[in-house]
């Protein structure tokens, strides 16, 4: 039977006596609600993996049976044996996707995994953290920081862009530092997300690179012909790759301060207008100094931008998917007998998305723009 309790601190509130002793009714409702919603999260869990189970066992199935389709609606589905992250978007007004449930619907922390799409999401977490991190509801920060605990992994297995990898994971701690007293959630949310932040930049200061041995038989740089280094040099995307392997030996110093790749570098990053702008239209190339034009160059214009695999939106049904992961378009899965006409060797097509304008497609918070 619930006692009313007439002490000053809780009048009015109900208690009912437990095997555990006297507990308050709206505690003891709260602790059956999330019972209740932990059992049905794990209902939920169980049934989501065995749907995925299912596809799997259909995909290997279409694998012997071609003709059959393997994804006949808008559910996760296995397209080329890995599984495929697309978001459809919606046309109408009012109905929106934040940036934190795009995190969780893409499997951004997913796709750190793939070597092709590593730079293109650090790109956008680089992004993400700079201008909307204070701004992320709870859930949305939680789903970015687990996003880039695994950007951190994925670096430290594969000891491979360490330098972009610390420059986000810096950025977020300093703006989170920042917003100390504006921050999103409680205090102890606060420090509980500055310190998971700092684990991953204390992991990512004690990194060692593993250097060849002599006894390996494997060839360093600066063994190789020269025609080999300067190819080399010229594979590389940014210039601070070049500034940085060529402050590690004289040889390589003095290849990184070539004018011919310098050269190439302004040609591949900015256009022909841009660099007659700069160096004057009939100028001597060969009077140029390429590596101070290219530091102008990119102060002004910035660097051109280079991924190996981007998102894509269809210009068809307003679907953001992975280029080489595909999606399930309506053009191709289309009823039977309407009059909607697919053919097979048409191309579908579709318009790359840069990080910075998957940033501006979305809003950050609960609210549109």
């Amino acid at each position: 039977m619930p006692y009313t309790g007439d002490d000053w601190r809780s009048p009015g509130d109900f208690w009912v006596k437990t095997g555990s002793g006297w507990q308050k009714l709206d505690a003891l409702r709260a602790n059956v609600n999330r019972h209740i919603k932990r059992i049905a999260m794990n209902k939920k869990e169980k049934s989501l993996q065995n749907e995925l189970n299912h596809k799997s066992d259909t995909f290997q199935e279409a694998l012997i049976q071609p003709s059959q389709s393997c994804h006949q609606d808008n559910s996760p589905a296995f397209l080329g044996g890995a599984l495929a992250r697309y978001l459809l978007l919606p046309r109408g007004k009012g109905v929106y996707f934040t940036l934190g449930e795009v995190l969780l619907r893409l499997d951004i922390a997913g796709c750190a995994c793939d070597p092709r799409r590593f730079i293109y999401v650090c790109r956008m977490l680089e992004l993400m953290v700079c201008s909307h991190f204070v701004c992320f509801s709870g859930t949305a920060q939680k789903n970015l920081l687990y996003a880039l605990e695994e950007t951190v992994d994925v670096a430290i297995e594969s000891q491979k862009n360490l330098r972009h990898v610390r420059r986000i994971i810096r950025t977020a701690i300093q703006e989170l530092t920042k917003q100390q007293y504006t921050h999103v959630g409680s205090a102890a949310t606060w420090r509980a997300r500055l310190a998971m932040l700092e684990d991953m930049n204390n992991k990512l200061n004690k990194i060692e690179i593993i250097e060849p041995h002599e006894d390996d038989n494997t060839l360093a740089m600066i063994e190789l012909p020269d025609d080999c280094i300067r190819l080399i040099f010229r594979r590389f995307a940014d210039h601070e790759d070049i500034i940085n392997t060529g402050a590690t030996d004289k040889k390589l110093y003095k290849f990184s301060n070539e004018p011919l790749l310098w050269k190439h570098f302004c040609f591949f990053h900015f256009t022909k207008e841009q660099i007659l702008r700069e160096i004057g239209v009939g100028a001597d190339e060969n009077a140029v100094r390429w590596k101070a034009c290219y530091q102008k160059l990119y102060k002004r214009n910035g660097r051109r931008e280079l991924y190996a695999e981007m998102l894509h939106i269809c210009c068809h049904c307003n679907c953001l998917f992975w280029k080489n992961g595909g999606h399930p378009c309506s053009l191709e899965t289309a009823p039977e007998g309407s009059k909607r006409m697919y053919d097979p060797d048409m191309v579908i097509p579709s318009i790359p998305i840069t990080p910075q304008q998957f940033m501006e497609m979305f809003p950050t918070g609960s609210t549109p723009p």
